[in-house]
């Protein structure tokens, strides 16, 4: 009796007719609603029953119906909240009549173990708990003990200085980021790369300033230390510092340089196409996809020192812990030329140690170049901490529906701090909750975090007609056809009495994160003495590591963030004890926070960076984890909730920018899934693209 050509809310009615026991059950608002059109054709032997029913039905309509939730609160959910709500908003106007419809999304949840910012739900609690002049942490604490939370965070010290805790430093070409400070520019303002948010006494250019980055191998050997030019005016120290790099690596300087200046032309390709809404190809279903038309696919499944090895790259073993050679071959016109160096063993090795804490075996093809583009553009944080981006991206999400003329006035973005404990799909929704407490149910929900740091069981019911109690694994994995032969029922076919189980997930998605440690002291006093350097000479800024100075100094990375006031930041695999902070920092010194990234206790649920196997564990989820049309045998993908997970895309790389990327192309997954943007089904195949 109900009209089926019309977009899905989200609505589930359950209706009988006792007087004649006609039963209506799970009559979803997808049979009454399109556009602003709704109908309600009632069949001969109407009742009063129908009629109210009619009329419920006609103002849920009215309300909308699509929920949308998203389990983590860093940039990959704050960013796909902005986007969901630019893609529901931006298609809603019939420009030609002036008529207007309501937005389709109801309601986009952000859940995160942060406490939300203010202005969204849950802030006023937060705040009324907490002392907010002593409070240390800017974005993120107090969090729940041992539960990390986003990997963008900031920390806000008693005297005002602003640190960063993981994700330190944005590069100028990374477009959805500089797109979202152009979205917010009074919030969101460029800072300067390793700043504090305070002046510095004496400027950059007073003598003794730490300046520059140096590369320790340990026991007082500097492989590269460009400090020294700290004494030459700013305007030599530009032309200078690239001879001297030149001059150190020679051809190798010039064959990574090429090879990063392709990458980044492949990478600035993808923002047109994540901007294509009118092509089918142009959805991407899997990060993979994306890499494959980039022609960056092959890159991702071998190491970096394999692909380095391709470019023709020098490799000087007796720099590398895992090979016998310890002394360098005769024949190797470096070693007796002053000056040379190894731009593998020294720049690139330290530079991939101090991103992701992963030694060039361990390290990608893909990534490996991720993390050496910083060294050719301009780099920035945003002023008062980068965790800000992800504060503002909720506030131009909601300021997005405030200015919009959708006709009802609910705020539709919501922030909670909440742990999510398990994830329950049935036919018709997707539950969350947190413990035994029900937090709702939702059309669509968006998993933006690393599947094996969620804690969270994913679970589906059993189909109608079934005991819904009985809950059965949800295939995140996808599914396959059963090998066994048996004629058992209970071996031979899964819950729908398929031929079908789950698959077993990749190794991207199972294997753990590289544990990292941030350590923030104050008032250290470093020992000139440990580290080979003169008294009066000027230390580097940057102090990166070898191999080798990894393990004989415990760190990857020491940061002078201010020498007045002796504030450093250090990255290490372990919890730096008393006696190495001694070393380091002197016996005066304070620590001031120390973030374990993935908790003391519970650091398999943790961790700041994949695990990239050397290209082994590239292959990737897909977008889209669980489509219960599929699961339930429904044809509409819009009758049925639907699991994503943005995170899939760090199978590969993980940036800032990386997670933005994975945050923009599932929006747009979920935006076509629920009809807010259509495309032509005549586009170009990924060959042309």
């Amino acid at each position: 009796p109900l009209q089926d050509d019309a977009l899905n809310t989200g609505h589930t009615i359950s209706a009988f007719r006792y007087n004649n026991s006609t039963r209506f059950t799970s009559l979803t608002l997808n049979t009454i609603c399109r556009s602003a059109a709704h109908k309600v054709v009632i069949m001969q032997g109407q009742t009063l029953h129908l009629i109210i029913l009619a009329g419920v039905l006609l103002l849920l309509c009215q309300s909308n119906a699509y929920k949308v939730a998203i389990i983590g609160g860093g940039i990959s959910g704050t960013f796909a909240a902005k986007y969901l709500a630019q893609y529901d908003t931006n298609n809603f106007s019939n420009s030609e009549s002036g008529e207007t419809r309501d937005c389709l999304l109801d309601e986009i949840a952000v859940y995160d173990v942060s406490p939300p910012p203010a202005g969204f739900a849950g802030d006023s609690e937060t705040r009324e708990n907490s002392d907010t002049e002593t409070s240390t942490q800017s974005s993120a604490d107090p969090r729940p003990p041992n539960w990390q939370g986003s990997r963008v965070a900031s920390i806000k010290l008693k005297d005002g200085s602003i640190v960063e805790l993981g994700g330190s430093i944005i590069y100028e070409g990374n477009q959805l980021v500089v797109d979202m400070m152009n979205g917010d520019p009074t919030r969101l303002k460029k800072g300067k790369p390793m700043g504090t948010g305070k002046d510095q006494k004496g400027g950059t250019n007073a003598k003794n300033t730490p300046s520059g980055f140096g590369i320790y191998h340990g026991e007082k050997q500097w492989l590269l230390n460009t400090s020294f030019f700290s004494n030459y005016p700013s305007f030599l120290q530009s032309i200078l510092k690239p001879l001297y790099l030149l001059w150190r690596y020679n051809l190798d300087f010039f064959r990574l340089k090429s090879a990063v200046k392709q990458a980044i032309h492949s990478f600035d390709l993808v923002y047109d196409l994540l901007n294509d809404t009118q092509h089918d190809v142009t959805y991407f279903q899997s990060p993979m996809e994306i890499w494959d038309v980039m022609k960056l696919k092959s890159l991702a499944g071998v190491s970096f020192h394999d692909f380095l090895d391709g470019l023709g790259m020098y490799r000087d073993k007796s720099l590398e812990l895992e090979s016998s050679d310890r002394e360098g071959y005769w024949w190797d016109w470096r070693q007796w030329v002053p000056g040379m160096g190894c731009m593998r063993a020294e720049l690139v090795s330290a530079m991939t140690l101090n991103t992701y804490n992963q030694d060039l075996n361990q390290m990608n093809g893909l990534v490996g170049l991720v993390a050496y583009v910083p060294a050719g553009g301009e780099l920035f944080s945003i002023q008062g901490g980068n965790h800000q981006l992800m504060e503002s991206a909720l506030y131009q999400s909601k300021e997005i529906y405030d200015s919009s003329s959708c006709k009802s006035s609910q705020q539709r973005i919501q922030r909670h701090q909440k742990k999510i404990t398990s994830v329950v799909a049935s036919e018709n929704s997707i539950e969350l909750y947190e413990n035994h407490e029900s937090l709702g149910k939702y059309d669509v929900v968006i998993l933006a975090a690393p599947l094996q740091q969620s804690r969270i069981q994913f679970l589906v019911k059993s189909p109608m007609g079934l005991d819904e109690a009985v809950l059965h694994e949800m295939p995140l994995g996808g599914v396959h056809e059963n090998e066994e032969k048996s004629s058992s029922l209970d071996v031979t076919t899964n819950e729908h009495g398929q031929h079908l189980f789950a698959s077993s997930l990749p190794p991207s998605a199972t294997a753990p994160y590289t544990s990292v440690v941030t350590t923030i002291v104050s008032n250290a006093t470093l020992n000139a003495t440990h580290f080979g350097l003169r008294n009066d000479e000027p230390w580097p800024q940057s102090i990166l590591v070898s191999e080798r100075g990894k393990i004989l100094e415990g760190i990857t990375t020491l940061t002078i963030l201010s020498i007045e006031n002796g504030l450093m930041k250090t990255f290490s695999s372990e919890t730096l004890d008393l006696e190495k902070r001694n070393i380091i920092f002197g016996r005066g010194h304070v620590v001031e926070y120390v973030q374990v990234w993935g908790g003391e206790e519970n650091g398999k649920y943790g961790g700041a960076t994949p695990n990239f196997g050397g290209g082994r564990n590239s292959e990737s989820l897909p977008y889209l984890l669980y489509d219960g049309a599929t699961h339930w045998g429904k044809g509409d993908m819009g009758d049925s909730p639907a699991l994503y997970y943005a995170n899939a895309i760090e199978s590969a790389v993980a940036a800032i920018e990386i997670s933005a990327i994975g945050a923009k192309s599932t929006a747009k997954l979920v935006a076509r899934r629920l009809d807010l943007i259509r495309p032509r089904k005549n586009g170009a195949d990924h060959n042309e693209l």
